[in-house]
């Protein structure tokens, strides 16, 4: 029985139908919006629709504050701190933090070993990684194009993730997974990790070698022609061909590795490059077509104040935010003794400056909609500044709040506990209360060990971290009630569940990379939204089905048994068929992507979309 057909009922067995019927409660949401209007406000039910639109927008915002706000800055510090190029931050953190729902879900989804349940696993992948691959990417290239791409890992990504495509096409094909498909997705997978390190690894090795040949090049160049600069003797000189032409390979391949990469190698570019490439100055009439190369031209300085390298985030983007709060705190210290009244009453002073959604100093430049924005989400952004912490590497004290990141300590696990499924119980005490003496201990211990002038040594890892983790279990929670909304919305205006699944479902599923992704475009990074656009379903295909069905086979003995149908043949179609197009337009606009690359691939997913809505409704059937 199906869940629409409450319709049917009288308008005074509307409640006890949703309340009875099992696919009116399926869903991942932590209110049953359903029952709202028939059951809650069954008088007054066009109202309870009109609360219900406007609180779905709000998540909305809630959803772009998380991802924009909080989210990103945690990825980047993460980055950072660890020194990754933007490739292997999108197919790694990027890609973990929008697939890892997606994984666990695959997991439930294949383990129940029902054929019906896995067909709608598998539909579920591919229709996600199509949305990801068209929409979201589409969406990355109107934010931010003409963005280059880095060659090398784009190929090896698309590659990748095109092979394990077709596989899982083909093994739907055959019908089933065995022990030995099973473990071969999770190799598959690894071999993919290992190649985007150790490739890294060999191409920064391979360009410190080149750069270092060329400055000695550099120098014997220098050394031959800088005596004269003159039209009439560089006639009668012979200038070395071959160290004009590894001039110039040095420059295509320091900018690819600019691309992959957001600082060339410390101490290298300053010296060789600016040798090797100096001849171009010393020769004018000579272009070498590699000016914007010298290293005072650079956006991001070489080193910054915290000695971690380059910064990620570019300075001028680095200050702004969807709310333009949550980055402002810039942190200061005190000279009051630690424990003294002073001390304490600044500490308060701050926290209570560091929680306020609104700042005055910034308020008057703010235009209208702006203002308008601030106020509506100020309930929300509260909320998660109590709960995420927001470690920001250039500013000074890295955004450390003494009291904020106490309460934290406290604030984040309780909120994990009530956001995410947890035991009742923890040796017959209720986990909230355990989680709440663990949290108040840890707050009391960061209280101890640290100042409101400096930040503790264990800041930056512990808070990088838990914010990271905080923003996806938020971003997680918001979109599963996006999801259960949309749900209910295709009840309540009597949309049929494949068309349902097909459309909004399909789409809420991935509103968490879109948002993400595109936060990260703003702030400068369209090959990490590029990479993790790849890599995150890819991360969602191979460990997804390789852990679920390895679980599965080693538990009962049985392989898991699948259906090849008309809507996983369009939809894995249409899939490998971006992941080519990708593969062939992109050299040819030269790695640039171009603005109406985004409007082609809008177009692709509209011409899949008018495909699957004819075979889902029997007009043209697969």
């Amino acid at each position: 029985m199906s869940c629409i057909d409450f319709h049917d009922r009288p308008k005074n067995e509307q409640c006890l139908f949703i309340q009875e019927t099992d696919s009116c409660a399926e869903n991942d949401g932590h209110f049953h919006y359903l029952q709202f209007p028939y059951c809650d406000l069954p008088n007054l039910i066009p109202l309870a629709d009109v609360i219900l639109v406007l609180w779905i927008s709000y998540l909305f915002i809630c959803l772009a504050i998380t991802a924009e706000d909080f989210f990103c800055p945690a990825l980047t510090a993460i980055s950072k701190m660890l020194k990754l190029s933007q490739n292997v931050a999108g197919v790694t953190f990027l890609a973990l933090g929008n697939g890892s729902p997606d994984i666990f879900s695959c997991i439930v989804a294949l383990g129940s070993g029902s054929v019906q349940t896995t067909f709608l696993a598998f539909g579920a992948m591919f229709g996600a990684g199509l949305f990801v691959n068209t929409v979201v990417i589409g969406a990355v290239t109107l934010v931010q194009s003409n963005y280059e791409l880095a060659r090398r890992p784009f190929f090896r990504d698309c590659i990748f993730y095109l092979a394990a495509s077709y596989w899982t096409w083909y093994n739907c094909y055959k019908g089933k997974i065995n022990l030995a498909t099973g473990i071969g997705y999770i190799v598959l997978y690894l071999a993919y990790v290992a190649l985007v390190v150790i490739g890294r690894y060999v191409f920064q090795n391979y360009i410190k070698r080149r750069t270092l040949v060329t400055s000695v090049n550099a120098d014997l160049i220098d050394e031959n022609y800088a005596a004269d600069e003159t039209d009439d003797v560089l006639q009668d000189s012979e200038l070395d061909d071959e160290h004009l032409l590894e001039a110039n390979n040095l420059e295509n391949l320091l900018r690819e590795h600019e691309e992959e990469n957001w600082a060339v190698v410390p101490g290298v570019k300053e010296h060789a490059l600016t040798r090797a490439l100096g001849v171009a100055q010393t020769l004018p009439h000579l272009n070498f077509g590699v000016a914007h190369l010298d290293h005072t031209e650079q956006p991001y300085p070489i080193h910054d104040e915290t000695g971690m390298g380059t910064p990620l985030i570019r300075p001028e983007a680095s200050a702004q935010s969807l709310s333009g709060r949550v980055l402002r705190r810039q942190g200061s210290s005190y000279d009051y003794p630690s424990y003294s009244m002073g001390a304490v009453k600044n500490m308060i002073r701050n926290f209570v400056r560091d929680i306020n959604p609104i700042h005055s100093e910034d308020w008057d430049t703010f235009s209208l909609k702006d203002k308008i924005f601030d106020i509506i989400s100020i309930p929300g952004t509260i909320l998660f500044t109590l709960t995420i912490p927001v470690v920001d590497l250039t500013v000074p004290l890295y955004n450390w709040s003494k009291l904020l990141n106490a309460l934290q300590m406290l604030t984040c696990p309780l909120a994990a506990v009530f956001l995410l499924p947890a035991p009742p119980t923890v040796a017959a005490v209720p986990t909230p209360v355990v989680v709440g003496i663990v949290g108040v201990l840890l707050a009391i211990l960061v209280l101890i060990t640290s100042t409101q002038g400096e930040a503790p040594i264990y800041y930056k890892p512990i808070y990088t971290l838990l914010g990271f983790l905080m923003s996806i279990i938020w971003i997680y929670t918001i979109a599963n009630e996006i999801v259960s909304l949309l749900s209910a919305f295709g009840f309540i205006f009597r949309i049929s569940s494949a068309i349902l699944g097909l459309t909004v479902l399909s789409w809420a599923n991935s509103v968490g990379d879109l948002v993400s992704d595109m936060a990260m475009a703003r702030q400068g990074f369209s090959q990490m939204a590029v990479s993790a656009c790849i890599g995150g379903p890819c991360l969602n295909m191979l460990l997804g089905v390789g852990i679920a069905s390895t679980l599965y086979i080693l538990r009962t003995g049985q392989d898991i048994q699948m259906k090849l149908s008309g809507s996983l043949i369009i939809s894995s179609g249409f899939l490998m068929l971006s992941l080519c197009s990708h593969i062939v337009a992109l050299p040819l606009m030269k790695f640039r992507v171009k603005k109406w690359y985004g409007f082609y691939l809008f177009g692709l997913y509209g011409v899949f979309m008018i495909l699957a809505l004819l075979n889902v409704t029997g007009v043209m059937k697969l």
